[in-house]
């Protein structure tokens, strides 16, 4: 069965690190095709540039198995349009935004001018969620009716205080996505029940979580074949639009 990580961090942050390397060993251990990498920490947070360069060379050298998206801080204003348009141009697959380290409420208007560039390319955008007050899953709801034409990967799906507002979420916008990582049983198996099979995607948010056992552990709730396939890998390449995997 074809599996697409959906969230991984790459490089060697504060708090988090993973090299090249040991990202592909995780992924062969979950029999992962491809991972769609995001930058950590300082790269989140000021030197943008430096990590989205890291990102690409890391794509540059897996193309079959690493994607990779740009982040760059809106509060830069055209330094980060400048950048944003210039990382995708080079090749990486959307944009994560993480107010957590980069300082703003997800649905302030400061992002806009970087959707519209992400608009232009047509990729999707990954938005962090589950953190009170800044990024929570109706601010991903309010960025994704401001751009109806993104796909949006609600980072995390609302975990861990906002189960519930990320599936009334939904209601409200056909663009969004649930990602699963740090969520377990009993989020997915409300998800289950509310039939949203086909609007969650897989993500380990490697290394934070060993993808092997964060599948194993969605698979034990979405036990049949088909809500497997979907959520591992038809999903993500549905909101990719036929430019993610084969």
């Amino acid at each position: 069965m074809d599996i697409i990580d959906a969230h991984v961090c790459l490089g060697r942050g504060e708090h988090l690190s993973l090299d090249v390397g040991d990202l592909l060993s995780l992924m062969d251990e979950a029999h992962i095709s491809v991972a769609i990498a995001t930058p950590v920490d300082r790269y989140l947070a000021v030197d943008n540039r430096e990590g989205n360069d890291f990102l690409l060379s890391c794509v540059r050298q897996h193309p079959d198995r690493i994607a990779a998206l740009a982040a760059v801080n809106p509060w830069y204003g055209q330094r980060a349009v400048s950048e944003l348009r210039r990382a995708l141009d080079e090749g990486l697959m959307g944009l994560i935004l993480y107010p957590n380290y980069q300082g703003f409420r997800l649905s302030d208007r400061i992002v806009d001018p970087l959707l519209e560039v992400v608009a232009e390319f047509d990729l999707p955008v990954y938005a962090h969620s589950g953190t009170a007050g800044i990024a929570e899953p109706l601010h991903v709801t309010e960025l994704a009716r401001r751009f109806p034409s993104i796909n949006f990967i609600m980072g995390h799906g609302g975990s861990s205080d906002y189960g519930e507002d990320a599936v009334r979420a939904l209601e409200f916008a056909g663009n969004v996505w649930l990602e699963t990582s740090r969520n377990g049983p009993a989020n997915f198996g409300f998800w289950k029940i509310k039939g949203l099979q086909f609007r969650v995607v897989f993500g380990s948010s490697a290394p934070e979580y060993i993808p092997a056992i964060e599948i194993e552990t969605l698979c034990d709730v979405f036990q049949e074949t088909e809500q497997q396939k979907a959520i591992l890998a038809a999903n993500i390449k549905e909101l990719y639009k036929g430019r993610l995997g084969s």
